[in-house]
Order: C-alpha cells, then structure tokens, then sequence
C-alpha cells in the first residue's frame, strides 16, 4: 500500500543555471585534456559532486546550519595555529611556523578570510535579532579569527578579507537605508582603502609578491599559444616549466632571475582556467559567477554569501584556492547554498527521486571509495619508501600493479620520483623519471634523468637535460655543474673550462656549503688546466 501511494506521491523539482554551467566545466575538464584521466584523483570530483548535490537540496533551515559549521571550522584551525605560535604543535612546513592543519599559511588565510566573513555575518544577524549575548559571542569569534588570520601572514588572505568585508557592509549600508553620502563617492572610498592596502602589503614581503609577476607572464604566453580552448586539464603543470625555460632563456638579465624556483601553482586561478581551458572556459566560469551574483534574495544569509564567494574570488585572484581539497570543499558548499534563476521545473514521482538518488549516490560513493585506495596505498607506499630509502619487493610490486593508475597523478610522480631509484630495475627508472617529466616537469626530475643518462653514457641526452634543468633555474648551481662534470668525463675540456668559469661568474641566491665546494672543485680544475697550458 505504502509503495502504491509513494508511486502516486509527486514531488516538484528544479533545474537552475548553476547545475547547467556546472555539468558544463565539468565536462569541459574530463574532455578537453592534455593530460589523460588520473584514476587516483577521481576522489576528489565525485566527494565535492556529491557534497554540492547534498547541498543543493537540503532545507534552508539545515544550509543556514553549514555557516555555524564554517564558524567552528575557523575556530579550529586558530587554536591548531596559535598551539603551532607557542610550539606546541609542529607545522607542516619546513619555512613557515604557522600552517594550521594546511600545508602552508597562504591557505589558512584563505579560509579564515572566508570565516572571517560569515562570523560578521552572525554579529549582525544578532544585533538584528536584539540577542546581546550572542552577538557578545560571536564579536569574541570573530576578533579570534581576525588574530588567526594576521597570525598566518597570509597576503592574500587579509587583503580577500577586507574586499568581502567592504561588500558585506556596503550590502548592509543599503539594506538600510543609511547612506547619507552619494554611493559613488563611498565605492570611490572603498577602491582607495583596497589600493592604499595592497600597496602597503606588497612591501612587506616583496620578493615574494615580485616572483609571481614571471609565472603570470608565461602563463598569459601559454594563453596566447592556446586562445580558445586552453591547453587541456593538466596541460599547465605539464608546460609551465618549459615556458619558464624559454623565458630565461630569451631574457638572460631578467631581474626575476634570483627569484626563480620550480613552480606547481599559477597563483591566479582565473589564469589558470584560461590557461587550460582557454576563453571559452573563463567564460563558462564567469557565467557561472555572474547567474549567483545577479540572482536578487532579499535576505542576510545571501548577502552573506556573495560577500563570502567574493572573498574567496578575491583570494583566487592571488593564490591557488583549487588545488587545496579543503578549500575546493568550502568553494562548492558556499556555490550549493547560493541560488540562481530557475531554468526548468518539473514533477517526479518520489518512489523515482528516491530511486534515483539512492543509484547515483552509491554510484558515487563506490567511485570514490576505489580511487581513494588508489591513492591511499600509492601514497603510503611511497612515503615508505622515501622514509627507509629503499624499496622492498613486496612495494615494488604494489607500486607496479598500480602504476597505470596512478601514473598521471603530478603530486605522486612527484614523490615517486624522488624515491630511491637506486633498487629500481633500470629499465624502470627512465619510464619513471620521463612519465613525471611528461606531467610535472622540474629542475630536479631533469637532473635525474640527466643522471641517468649519464650512466648509460649517452651523453647528448645527458647534456640536453642538464642544460634544460639549467635553463628552468638559472641561479641554482647544481644543473650548471652536472654539465661541468658531464664535459670533463667526455673529454670536452674546453667546453668544461668555459662552464667553470660562468659558473664562477654566476649569481647564486644561497651559498651553502654544497656551493662552496663545488666552486672550490671549479676552481680546482682551473688552476691545473691553466698549469698545464703554461707547460706546453
């Protein structure tokens, strides 16, 4: 009876333009690529397809209880940052001491920004409300995150802030009626405030803000050889290094030269998606944006949420939000609980809804369940191998059967590659090393391959890898005094005598002692080579 009537029970649902433009980017990233399919990060796609689904059809009521959970979110990582300030917990990064649970502060900031917003957000809903001892706590919260996020030191973090801080009160200025100066005026106040800020920022750690300027400039070069449809997904990653190669190769005195280093993230994810995807990608994206931001809800909790999507738009504009998993979480929660215009409306039987979502759902689910082990045991595989440095047979063996899963996963080749290869069958270690160049070239994998090469004596390979590595970056002495040594054992001693002496000639950022001696080997060679034309 009961199924009966769940047959004849009908329930209305909607389409709205930010399920199409989605399905759109979506299809955009698993069509257009330079890069195959990597079975180890499925995970990813099908968790946050499942949490914006999740999202998109819960009551107002339980997506009003998400930003509480945002709230606790950014308390959280305050008190793991502050424990981290007094060294109580270790961060997990070597340079910085402050990283929360992320791998770096700039994500942090990121986050806490976007916390920072939804707790002012809580403060007005209770001046509002007229609840004095809620809005007493949640004023309390809010000068807690604020100290968390100057605590990570996060550029990029403070300066999303203080944008999605300006909206929210320019949203809350005309929702009441009190501006009693002319609006131009006031958003001429607000763009100086926002320039005057970044301006005074960029100085207090201006190595840093300088060393983007070279990876936006060649990634807007991969744009211009790629206008229309980008390069593909993973296509970046997968060139950025040979640009940068080109770059300092054609601009032998650039003053970025010292800043150089090897590069994972675009630092401007609309640079990126264009890079990728090209114009017609940025403009899927930007509708996107412009259907949530159009869409007119006379209520707080939207005006929260677009001054909390405008943070974190702000935040991209600097850093690489995307890549971090959290962060890609927080992005599509806030996209599920913001509306747009509806599209399409329909009925459906209920039995039908639920069968539907009971088969997707589990689809899903055991989708990412498979590819999440993938990933789980390539990883800890891995790093097994990195902390014993050596593979047993028995890791050897895993990594192998799994390895065309995994193979095009650019933060696992990364490690993989840096592993001990000494145990490896050297038939393997090439297919390693060019499979991680191919997807996530670096100075490093270069110098190993070079290495490799070397071995095998064939050195024309040997020598174009070492000099590429070189190229990527030019104050890094190791590549340079790889072809030193190249030259030498060919016999070249001319050519090692001309490497010797740029190399001496050569600004180095630090001198170690690794570099010290190396000049001092340099050297070395010099001398007797000069010696010994003296005598003839």
């Amino acid at each position: 009876m009961y199924l009966i009537n769940s047959m004849k029970s009908y329930s209305i649902e909607n389409i709205r333009i930010q399920d199409i433009l989605l399905i759109s980017i979506c299809i955009l990233l698993f069509l257009n690529r330079a890069v195959p399919i990597d079975y180890s990060s499925i995970w990813r796609v099908t968790v946050l397809c499942l949490i914006y689904t999740c999202i998109r059809i819960m009551p107002k009521r339980q997506c009003y209880c998400l930003l509480y959970i945002v709230c606790i979110w950014g308390i959280t990582e305050v008190i793991i940052s502050t424990l981290q300030k007094v060294n109580y917990l270790e961060s997990n990064h070597h340079d910085f001491g402050i990283t929360g649970t992320f791998g770096n502060p700039g994500p942090l900031g990121g986050l806490l920004a976007v916390c920072w917003i939804v707790s002012i957000f809580f403060i007005y809903e209770n001046i509002q409300n007229k609840h004095r001892i809620l809005t007493l706590s949640f004023c309390m919260i809010a000068c807690f995150i604020l100290y968390g996020l100057l605590l990570s030191g996060s550029r990029a973090g403070w300066t999303a802030a203080l944008v999605g801080s300006m909206i929210f009160l320019w949203q809350w200025l005309k929702r009441k009626h009190t501006i009693k100066v002319k609006p131009t005026l006031l958003k001429s106040g607000f763009l100086l405030i926002i320039t005057v800020f970044i301006i005074s920022i960029y100085f207090i750690r201006r190595d840093s803000a300088d060393g983007r300027l070279p990876i936006w400039y060649n990634t807007i070069k991969m744009i211009e050889d790629y206008p229309l449809f980008g390069i593909g997904t993973g296509g970046w990653q997968a060139n950025y290094m040979l640009y940068q190669a080109e770059y300092f190769l054609q601009a032998t005195n650039s003053p970025y030269t010292l800043l150089a280093d090897n590069i994972f993230y675009t630092y401007n994810e609309f640079l990126y998606i264009t890079a990728e995807q090209g114009i017609v990608g940025l403009v899927v994206v930007s509708w996107l944006f412009y259907a949530l931001f159009s869409y007119k809800e006379k209520n707080n909790t939207d005006h929260c949420l677009k001054s909390a999507l405008t943070t974190f738009l702000v935040f991209s504009f600097f850093s690489y939000p995307g890549q971090v998993f959290p962060l890609e979480i927080l992005f599509i929660s806030i996209i599920g609980m913001m509306k747009s215009k509806t599209i399409k409306v329909f009925t459906i039987s209920i039995l039908a809804k639920y069968i539907v979502r009971s088969i997707a759902s589990i689809s899903i689910i055991c989708i990412s369940i498979w590819s999440y082990h993938i990933y789980h045991k390539t990883f800890t595989t891995i790093i097994r191998i990195v902390d014993k440095n050596k593979i047993s047979e028995e890791a050897h063996s895993q990594l192998s059967t799994l390895y065309p899963l995994f193979c095009y996963n650019p933060q696992l080749m990364y490690i993989y590659s840096k592993s001990s290869l000494e145990d490896y069958p050297l038939n393997t270690k090439p297919q390693i090393l060019q499979t991680a160049a191919r997807i996530a070239p670096n100075s490093e994998l270069y110098i190993k391959m070079g290495d490799f090469w070397k071995q095998k004596r064939d050195y024309a390979q040997a020598e174009a890898c070492y000099q590429t590595a070189a190229a990527m970056i030019p104050h890094h002495i190791t590549p340079s005094y790889k072809l030193f040594q190249l030259y030498i054992d060919k016999g070249n001693i001319n050519a090692a005598i001309d490497m010797g002496n740029y190399l001496l000639k050569q600004p180095i950022k630090k001198k170690g002692t690794k570099a010290l001696r190396m000049e001092a080997e340099i050297l070395e060679f010099l001398h007797k080579e000069k010696n010994i034309k003296k005598t003839q």
